[in-house]
């Protein structure tokens, strides 16, 4: 999908100027190893703590979401075809699982992991003059406590994927313009392009994607923009039906030629509209 929108704007490796970091919260944990740490507490003073810290370092506020899991979900024989891992209880003296990546295939086990970072985080949060918002089940955390949560909580979307959109839409109308999410799932890009739309044109909406040297920031109000009102609504509706998750694709038919046969449709429509007014 990003080559795709690769003609819409021009990504860039130095890090914008933002006010508030949104963070795809299972996304930090797939790619925070636990190293040498041996216990959940180590994990979470000496790898997840120290991490978010640095995020926070350039904005006012950070908002942490999490997905959810319930067992009656689409999403739920998805992940069963992933493979299945031990289950382990999450407490500060528990021993660090040998395979993290195992740990983390079972939703018992991130149901508990995310609850515990949540709450570790929120009690050892000391930042003067900055903001934490973290997400607990339907429920928000906040540093300082936040008054104004109806629009965030409680809240019943199961992908962080969208409640990271319902973020970005309550900061942008409580006083942040430029905002930035973290994450490595192109589903957040596609979600973000047609959010930007929403947005005023004065806003900026960035996108820290990727790991290693693929690392860029996305401007997805510019990707907005350039493919105008129309296309970016219709993006997500594009994205599913050309593969997404649990929904097949058309055989034979990827991203990109669908892509293209998309474009070439709306110019000849475009072009027969004009000529018939």
């Amino acid at each position: 999908m990003l080559l795709c929108l690769a003609g819409h704007n021009e990504a860039q490796s130095e890090a914008p100027e933002v006010t508030v970091v949104f963070i795809d919260g299972a996304t930090i944990t797939q790619m925070l190893k636990p190293g040498t740490t041996k216990t959940f507490e180590e994990y979470a003073h000496q790898i997840f703590i120290p991490c978010i810290a640095r995020q926070l370092r350039n904005a006012r506020r950070l908002d942490l979401v999490w997905d959810t899991y319930r067992d009656d979900s689409l999403k739920a024989s998805t992940r069963e075809k992933r493979g299945k891992g031990v289950r382990r209880r999450v407490v500060k003296s528990a021993a660090i699982p040998g395979n993290w990546q195992s740990f983390l295939r079972v939703h018992s086990n991130k149901v508990e992991l995310f609850s515990f970072l949540s709450k570790m985080l929120v009690q050892s949060y000391q930042e003067e003059g900055k903001e934490l918002v973290v997400t607990d089940g339907q429920d928000i955390l906040s540093v300082p406590q936040q008054e104004d949560i109806n629009q965030l909580a409680p809240c019943s979307h199961e992908e962080a994927d969208t409640r990271l959109m319902v973020h970005a839409v309550h900061d942008a109308q409580h006083g942040h313009h430029k905002i930035q999410i973290r994450t490595v799932d192109s589903n957040v890009v596609v979600l973000a392009v047609m959010v930007a739309h929403t947005m005023p044109d004065e806003d900026e909406l960035w996108i820290a994607f990727g790991t290693g040297k693929a690392f860029r920031y996305l401007p997805a109000h510019e990707i907005s923009a350039s493919l105008g009102p129309e296309k970016a609504r219709a993006l997500p509706i594009f994205y599913v039906l050309t593969g997404c998750g649990a929904v097949s694709a058309f055989v034979g038919h990827g991203k990109k030629s669908a892509w293209a046969t998309c474009m070439g449709c709306l110019s000849r429509a475009n072009t027969c509209s004009s000529q018939a007014c």
